[in-house]
């Protein structure tokens, strides 16, 4: 049977090293190839959404196509091929800076990736690798390593940063990768083409599923951050002791009678596990349990796809990857694609569906089948991965200096498109580094992105507020990691917030009013907010303008900011006119400063309108290319 240990084998530690770079490797590769579709490939080429998904879809099409590379090649070279292959694209990603070239490796890499589970699936099926003993610990381990390292980097993930140590630590791993396959390799020499049965169209299926749930919720480190409200290094501690209780709960593997209660059990922990509206210690309960049961369902898969299987072609395994492959793309276009198209149900069913789906599969798959396994070496892997969180906490590298007492502050106001440059590279440093340019003291933000995997699961606002040395207050728009925030070196608090009307819109607006206790000067408030992107929807827009008007109810000494997506002349720019509010650059005399410079039509779409109780000057608007607006800049007092 596929898992029972036959014998001392000393290549368990080998294989189990295989298996987790390569999650490791995976993870990342994907992440960023959908990255780079939403944030180069559908804006500067400029494509419709249906194209952008059209690309995606052809790249996972292509797995079905792969089950010919195991008719040509023995598996010692579709080692070299596939997981080999991946390790390659991962390293070259790391010294590529050009989008479309990193696009075109980031899609191959994820088919490679998808791929080598055909491969994995069928070593098991003939037990030269232990399900048990090296997989199921291969794949949390990676899962895991991946979460610590992300979280290491602030969320900022190494794919996209060029430090020199972050391209030595990518060069050692991908080296440590090769010398593994060259070591283990001779041994996939003696191995033959095999090919599951019927049961793999309920079992592999899973496997792509799975990790999308994975990147949605259980490894997301940022999404933990913004909604449970602790900070990285907890958020990380909660993630990485998940994992590793799940993993310890699969030994429980060998008692038969209790596999369906255990499987009943992990199901409605699953389902349970994305019901909507939960925050703080809900939310982390929902990570915990919910991860113990992901991962029962998934041995329970995948013990009962190894548990036979015929001599030949894996044709059966290979569409059963494929089908995996498309549902990750379908339910991951769903729920993202939400947001920009009106869809019939709201984004939150997506997961919820899915692990329904997935907890159906695991109550067919449950088998009977006896095991026998001692091997509890790997745990001690996952578990030593705990001291990344302590790397975390020691002193920052970017450390607070005590507020200059000025007479004046100096406010800016920055739509950071998620992180993401023109070129379509998440770059947080050049946002860091343009805000603190402009000798910033409180910042308005907006496309603040906490944890959506589209943006490689960056914490934007976490890494700002360290990286600048501010505390910050966030509030939602889309959901609960997407939406505005204020940054600020002074001392704030929430005054109101509220969502604005969308009248069916896809994409939720919001507005946050923060008070900013000063010293030297009289406090002042902030208002940021975004307004309806749509051109041709200004009805929208206005009703949103009205909404904040409300919201800000007249305040004095207030400041009220963000990206309008309109410009001067349209009716929702003469409400604020109206209301009795001056618009900053036109007041200063600095007249249409654009501010939407990189795509056409060039605009302005990003204001700063005060209240006529405050004294503002010295307006600027930089230019720069870390987003897809350019911040405006100006003194109050």
């Amino acid at each position: 049977m596929p898992g029972i240990k036959k014998g001392k084998n000393n290549l368990s530690w080998f294989y189990f090293g295989f298996i987790a770079l390569n999650t490791f490797f995976g993870i990342g590769i994907l992440k960023m190839f959908l990255s780079l579709l939403v944030n180069f490939y559908r804006e500067r080429p400029n494509v419709s959404l249906i194209d952008m998904g059209i690309y995606a879809l052809i790249t996972f099409m292509l797995v079905f196509l792969t089950g010919f590379l195991f008719r040509l090649f023995n598996y010692k070279t579709l080692a070299w091929i596939l997981i080999g292959g991946v390790s390659a694209a991962r390293f070259l990603l790391q010294f590529t800076a050009w989008a479309p070239l990193s696009l075109a490796i980031s899609a191959l890499g994820t088919l490679l990736w998808i791929t080598s589970f055909i491969f994995f699936i069928s070593v098991i099926q003939q037990g030269k690798i232990d399900l048990f003993v090296d997989v199921m610990p291969g794949l949390i381990a990676g899962i895991s390593f991946y979460s610590a390292m992300h979280a290491l980097f602030g969320t900022w993930d190494m794919i996209w940063r060029s430090e020199p140590a972050v391209s030595l630590i990518i060069l050692f791993l991908t080296s440590l990768q090769l010398w593994i396959i060259f070591n283990i390799s001779k041994k996939f020499g003696e191995i033959k083409a095999v090919d599951g049965r019927n049961n793999v169209f309920y079992t592999l299926i899973v496997i792509a599923p799975w990790f999308l749930l994975q990147m949605l919720k259980f490894q997301n480190v940022a999404s933990h951050t913004a909604t449970a409200g602790f900070n990285l290094t907890i958020s990380l501690v909660i993630i990485l002791a998940s994992n590793t209780a799940a993993f310890c709960i699969i030994f429980l593997f060998r008692f038969k009678k209790t596999r369906l209660l255990l499987t009943l059990a992990a199901s409605i922990l699953a389902l349970l596990s994305f019901w909507p509206g939960a925050a703080g210690y809900l939310y982390t309960l929902q990570i915990i349990f919910g991860q113990i049961g992901f991962v029962w369902i998934l041995l329970v898969t995948l013990n009962k796809a190894a548990g036979s299987y015929v001599d030949k072609v894996p044709w059966k395994n290979t569409f059963a990857i494929g089908i995996s492959g498309i549902i990750f793309f379908i339910f991951a276009f769903a729920y993202y694609g939400s947001y920009e198209i009106s869809l019939p149900f709201e984004n939150w069913i997506v997961p919820i569906f899915l692990a329904a789906a997935i907890s159906i599969c695991g109550l067919f798959s449950i088998s009977s089948a006896n095991v026998n396994y001692k091997n509890f070496k790997p745990v001690y892997a996952i578990m030593s991965l705990l001291i990344i969180p302590v790397l975390i906490a020691m002193p920052a590298r970017y450390t607070c200096r005590p507020v200059e007492e000025k007479s004046s502050i100096r406010v800016v106001n920055y739509n950071i498109h998620q992180g993401f440059n023109i070129d379509g590279y998440l770059d947080l440093e050049s946002i860091a580094r343009l805000i603190e340019s402009s000798g910033a003291d409180v910042v308005s933000l907006q496309e603040v992105s906490r944890g959506w995997v589209i943006n490689s699961s960056a914490d934007t606002l976490s890494f700002l507020s360290e990286r600048l040395g501010m505390e910050y207050i966030f509030m939602p728009a889309s959901d609960s990691i997407w939406g505005n925030a204020v940054l600020s070196k002074y001392p704030i608090k929430l005054i109101r917030s509220d969502y604005l009307p969308r009248f069916g819109a896809p994409l939720r607006r919001s507005f946050l009013l923060v008070g900013v206790e000063l010293t030297k000067i009289e406090d002042i408030n902030i208002l940021c907010t975004h307004l309806h992107h749509t051109e041709d929807e200004g009805c929208i827009r206005e009703s949103q303008v009205s909404r904040i008007l409300a919201g800000w109810g007249g305040l004095e000494r207030t400041l009220i900011m963000g990206d309008f997506n309109t410009e001067t002349g349209d009716p929702e720019i003469e409400k604020m006119y109206q209301a009795g509010l001056v618009d900053s650059q036109k007041a200063i005399g600095e007249g249409e400063g654009l501010t939407w410079v990189h795509y056409e039509p060039y605009r302005r779409i990003d204001y700063i309108w005060a209240t006529p109780d405050l004294e503002i000057f010295n307006l600027e608007v930089p230019c720069s290319t870390a987003s897809d607006h350019l911040p405006t800049a100006i003194s109050v007092k």
